[in-house]
């Protein structure tokens, strides 16, 4: 926990492997195991609570930095007891996190199998959603977060139940994430399977504008964005994919949470492990970009076109000057800072979403002229790469 919060997740992962492997050879992940090593039934109750902790914040700092579970399913006994909601105060947020992370295993490898994810089986992903909506159905409902949308009026909960609250439903929303990111890698993908690039892109909204609520709220999320911005920038790079491989499907529903996501990006610490993730991303698909397609503006001069995007921008409640929305990274002391990941960020959300084509200003992406550089949007349909950039992101 304390690199996690010195947001130094790859460290967390590494520690947290090794007090897993010492719980294995404790055997703690065997039943007899308790019975033997803690007859005192306080001592037994702390172990368990301390393996299965163990065992949640293996799947958590896994699906963050991308790496194996140090914890195998497979290797730990089915019988062994869970923690007693009746003996301790934190065991019920504990036993949800447990039931979360089962489910986790099961998608572990939609997210870590590289060379399946382009086989969408439908019933998988179905069956898998359905059991995360149902484990947020059934956590206690101490520990239920109610929804800013749902219009019913309750007594604000204590701050340490409200966080946990929080993020539990955020968890939630990241599971599904997870589940569906195979529909959105390439445009055939997202067309044969349009229902469900919609739910996903749902979520992803709904996650940014929860962030969004508590970011204006309450100082749940500035005091603990190490934890949140896990969720902001898989959101973040949801959107990114919608709307570069079916712009005209979802550029101008997904803009508003495109935004709102932007102000809290500018939030980040330079330095942080999430903003240095989404830093690199974003030169590397500057980089490709006029590979895949996307010709981005390298120039310094302001013609009709970029004078046009500013005004589209504007129009759509989004305040920002010129450099801001050309920046490409060379906006002076914003050069590597999240306000350039924020302007450069801007720029291929516009240039994917083909800004001029979905308000007035020309035909179709491709009858745009690629000389001028642009914003013309073309990514490959049928290539994933785009995908495989964006993968660390979630």
């Amino acid at each position: 926990m304390y690199h996690f919060t010195r947001d130094d997740e790859a460290m967390a992962w590494r520690v947290i492997g090794l007090a897993a492997r010492h719980c294995l050879e404790l055997g703690l992940h065997r039943r007899d195991t308790y019975l033997a090593l803690f007859p005192d039934p306080e001592e037994q109750a702390a172990a368990i609570r301390t393996f299965w902790t163990i065992y949640v914040l293996d799947r958590r700092w896994s699906f963050g930095t991308g790496m194996p579970f140090a914890l195998q399913d497979a290797d730990i006994d089915t019988n062994v007891p869970k923690p007693d909601i009746s003996t301790h105060e934190s065991t019920p947020y504990l036993n949800a996190m447990i039931s979360y992370s089962v489910i986790g295993s099961k998608v572990w490898k939609s997210v870590a199998d590289v060379g399946h994810q382009d086989k969408i089986n439908k019933d998988d992903i179905s069956f898998l959603d359905f059991q995360v909506l149902n484990w947020h159905r059934t956590i206690p409902d101490s520990l239920k977060f109610v929804h800013p949308d749902s219009g019913r009026q309750v007594e604000p909960p204590a701050r340490v139940v409200h966080r946990l609250q929080v993020v539990l439903y955020l968890r939630a929303n990241q599971m599904r994430i997870l589940i569906y990111r195979p529909v959105l890698h390439t445009a055939t993908t997202i067309m044969e399977n349009l229902e469900f690039a919609h739910v996903v892109v749902k979520v992803a909204k709904d996650t940014i504008r929860i962030l969004t609520y508590i970011n204006q709220t309450s100082d749940i999320y500035r005091s603990q964005q190490t934890m949140f911005n896990y969720f902001l920038i898989s959101a973040l790079a949801v959107l990114f994919l919608a709307v570069a491989h079916a712009p005209a499907e979802f550029s101008q529903q997904s803009r508003d949470e495109f935004y709102m996501a932007l102000e809290l990006v500018r939030g980040l610490s330079s330095n942080s492990y999430v903003s240095k993730r989404l830093w690199r991303t974003i030169k590397t698909i500057k980089e490709v970009g006029p590979r895949l397609g996307l010709v981005i503006r390298n120039d310094d001069t302001h013609d009709a076109h970029s004078s046009a995007a500013v005004a589209m921008a504007g129009l759509a409640g989004h305040s920002m000057d010129d450099l801001a929305l050309f920046s490409n990274g060379r906006n002076g002391s914003n050069l590597d800072t999240p306000h350039g990941m924020a302007s450069d960020l801007t720029t291929l959300f516009e240039a994917a979403g083909g800004i001029f084509n979905l308000n007035g200003f020309g035909g179709t992406a491709n009858e745009l002229p690629s000389s001028n550089g642009e914003f013309v949007n073309g990514f490959s349909h049928e290539n994933d790469e785009l995908a495989r950039i964006l993968r660390d992101l979630f």
